[in-house]
């Protein structure tokens, strides 16, 4: 298995597993489920430690990814940065990853 079939499967991870508890959330929560949605990653303090780094993780990646895209000309960013606050970060790195590594191997500069 390549680098890049690689991404593609913690992409698809990346999307169905985060989903999948948002969608029990919402299901379960009724009424209060935005409120929870809201103040669960803060509501104690190791959660608050993950959710910083978290958020801290997201907003690097983020830049990385707009640079990259910049400096090899890859299109298609913005389809990015939507998918991490639609999705997370678990789904738009390793999908940027995935199109990256396939931009490098069209252009003679991946690794497969």
């Amino acid at each position: 298995m390549g680098i890049r079939q690689v991404y593609g499967l913690l992409a698809l991870a990346g999307l169905i597993l985060p989903m999948v508890c948002f969608g029990l959330h919402f299901t379960r929560a009724g009424q209060q489920a935005w409120p929870e949605f809201f103040a669960a990653p803060f509501a104690t303090w190791v959660i608050s430690g993950f959710s910083w780094d978290l958020m801290l993780t997201a907003t690097a990646c983020t830049i990385w990814m707009a640079r990259e895209s910049k400096r090899l000309k890859i299109g298609g960013f913005a389809w990015h940065f939507a998918a991490i606050f639609l999705v997370g970060i678990c789904f738009a790195l390793p999908t940027f990853l995935y199109r990256r590594e396939a931009f490098l191997n069209r252009s003679g500069q991946g690794q497969e």
